[in-house]
């Protein structure tokens, strides 16, 4: 409640009018709605993607944060210089309560605008983060055929590289279906979602839904027989910041990475670069990484407690900013490139400067 009290003196101080509709239809989901796979081929030898979440700017004039500005021109030049195929969006696309339908203007002033340079006019493949499903979560699918970049096939599904040497499946959840959203607003506006009292998760509000994904989810993970198995959704399954873990998704979801060896988790969320460790059941580590600060970035360890020191390899931003919530910070997102011998992930802040380096090998092949 304070963050969100924060945000709106700060709307207040400079003076920002509300524009636009602040109120979102209730969509329903049918089944065919729900998932898909994407097969995507390269003939080079390494695949250069961009991973990054949260990115959806502000609800009013000029539609975009500080902190997306700069990080949009730090990832156009590292798009540039090393000629990105991709980006991975984990959520929160349209802050702060989505869009009214597939012609909204936030796609334009939120996103195309923003991201309109020739390095990042690639594939983004992307899913829905909790404020987007405040407002119509069917829209921004639907966006696909409007949009030269925009890809979001359904809610869920699955995209699969394949390159010389080596293979990569992504599996891209919608965690709001499996385990609920953060406030209970069914029809609500900017207002609404700013002065309602958030909480953790709680629970799907379809478990229909919820089990048929999660059904579908054990089935994508066993059968995968990729070189590198990751795992995309909005909510974290550890997390040392504002949110913190996500219980629903620790009970479920993460027994069934360390079971089917997945090599990386990756989440949005919380406004900060994460990397944490846990062993497998292979003996192997299985990596969790955050990265929700395309837009806005905030310091907080409020759950460091719910991570041992030698699982947490590296958290940034570590400096305090009051305005950080209306994103006027520095942002940060990450670098991967993916080899048959490798995956180098490196955390960058909105400057484009490397905070930090990991790499992870393939998966053992008598695991598969």
């Amino acid at each position: 409640m304070q963050g969100k009290l924060v945000a709106l003196l700060g709307l207040a101080i400079f003076g920002i009018a509300v524009i636009g509709t602040l109120t979102s239809d209730v969509i329903l989901i049918d089944d065919h709605f729900m998932s898909e796979s994407v097969v995507k081929t390269s003939p080079t030898d390494s695949l250069r993607i961009l991973l990054v979440g949260d990115t959806g700017g502000l609800p009013v004039y000029p539609f975009y944060s500080y902190a997306q500005k700069k990080v949009a021109k730090a990832m156009d030049n590292l798009a540039a210089l090393k000629k990105v195929q991709y980006v991975i969006n984990v959520g929160d696309n349209i802050y702060y309560t989505g869009v009214s339908d597939e012609h909204d203007s936030r796609f334009r002033t939120s996103f195309e605008d923003i991201y309109n340079t020739d390095a990042l006019d690639v594939p983004w493949y992307l899913i829905a983060g909790n404020h987007d499903h405040f407002g119509n979560v069917s829209a921004q699918v639907a966006y696909s055929k409007y949009s030269k970049k925009w890809n979001f096939p359904k809610l869920y599904y699955n995209l699969t590289f394949q390159l010389n040497g080596t293979s990569m499946d992504v599996v891209m959840l919608d965690t709001i279906v499996l385990c609920g959203n953060t406030a209970d607003i069914e029809n609500g506006g900017f207002f609404d979602m700013l002065w309602n009292r958030s909480h953790d998760p709680q629970g799907p509000s379809d478990t229909k839904k919820a089990e048929e994904q999660w059904q579908w989810i054990e089935q994508m993970l066993s059968s995968s027989r990729a070189d590198y198995l990751f795992v995309a959704g909005h909510y974290p399954i550890h997390s040392i910041a504002s949110h913190g873990p996500t219980q629903c998704l620790v009970d479920r979801l993460d027994p069934l990475l360390r079971t089917y060896n997945v090599s990386a988790y990756f989440a949005g969320h919380d406004h900060t670069l994460q990397h944490i460790v846990y062993p497998n059941d292979y003996g192997h580590l299985t990596h969790y990484v955050v990265s929700g600060a395309a837009s806005r970035s905030d310091r907080s360890k409020k759950h460091m407690d719910t991570v041992a020191k030698e699982n947490l390899k590296f958290h940034y931003p570590t400096s305090w900013n009051p305005f950080s919530q209306l994103g006027f910070s520095n942002g940060a997102f990450i670098y991967m490139e993916i080899t048959k011998d490798n995956t180098v992930m490196s955390f960058l802040n909105g400057k484009g400067q490397e905070k930090y380096r990991m790499s992870l090998d393939p998966r053992s092949k008598s695991t598969h």
